[in-house]
């Protein structure tokens, strides 16, 4: 082993060294610059055939019915879905090639950050196919809801459609942040705190709802003792015939035709009865 002496020898030992050094760099910068550039081309294509593929299948128009692209563009986003889900795709495959570079370039940080990071966009990707399909779980429920309520009469049916729509949104909303891993004890609060709330808004709703409709069951029991079918009655502008007295409805016969009077009606108007059987 040589033996330095003089400030020269120190400076030419140290310079040598860095030289070294510099040149056993240099082929792992230039694979790494390989794989970066190889990458970028790799992710660029998948990208665009994840998004051209979700527009053949016509994902922006389900996106759509589940309000999935007015809620990005209220957030400033300028892609439709299909390019955004296509986005995603383009930087997991940018992030893998990073992350190959990163170990190439001997840098292990940087490797492990890039793997915390490639193994959460899964999860992205999860959580957006749980938000849409709720979405459209809740739009067909609200539709379901809104159709049953207003055929049978049971109260304000938009009312209880908006409760079962956004009942179901906020479920899927609290589901995508449990699978992206955000605050898990506050959400496993969130979960309890809107099983009970839910639960309690479908009895309130539905006893609001109900009210009128129950009032009509118990008043045509009591009048089925006062009319019967064949009997002539007047109540407000409607007069004729009752042919049925149902559980919620009594059916007439006009001169216009069939008409159903809601039971609870009969009871709060002034009625005017003639004829008929007892």
């Amino acid at each position: 082993m040589n033996t330095i002496t003089t400030t020269s020898q120190a400076l030419l030992l140290a310079f040598s060294n860095a030289l070294s050094t510099f040149f056993a760099f240099i082929p792992h910068l230039i694979g790494a610059i390989i794989i970066l550039i190889i990458g970028l081309v790799v992710g660029r294509i998948v990208g665009g055939l994840v998004t051209r593929g979700l527009r053949a299948i016509k994902f922006d128009q389900i996106a759509e019915r589940a309000e999935i692209g007015d809620l990005l563009r209220n957030a400033g986003v300028k892609m439709d879905a299909a390019a955004v889900i296509g986005g995603i795709a383009k930087w997991f495959i940018y992030i893998i090639f990073f992350q190959v570079a990163a170990s190439t370039l001997g840098f292990p940080q940087l490797t492990e950050i890039l793997n915390q990071v490639l193994a959460f966009l899964p999860r992205i990707v999860v959580a957006l196919v749980i938000l849409l399909v709720g979405a459209l779980a809740a739009n067909l429920l609200a539709g379901i809801v809104r159709g049953s309520v207003g055929t049978a009469r049971l109260g304000n049916a938009n009312f209880l459609s908006n409760i079962a729509r956004y009942g179901v949104l906020t479920f899927a909303v609290v589901a995508a942040l449990s699978q992206l891993e955000i605050a898990p004890a506050i959400i496993n609060t969130l979960w309890t705190a809107l099983i009970g709330g839910v639960a309690l808004a479908f009895a309130i709703a539905f006893g609001i709802g109900a009210r009128d409709t129950v009032g009509s069951m118990a008043t045509g029991q009591l009048i089925k003792s006062e009319i019967q079918p064949g009997m002539k009655i007047a109540i407000g502008e409607q007069s004729g015939t009752v042919e049925q007295i149902g559980t919620i409805f009594t059916t007439i016969r006009t001169e216009n035709g069939q008409v159903k009077i809601p039971n609870s009606d009969l009871a709060r108007q002034t009625l005017g009865i003639s004829g008929g059987t007892k």
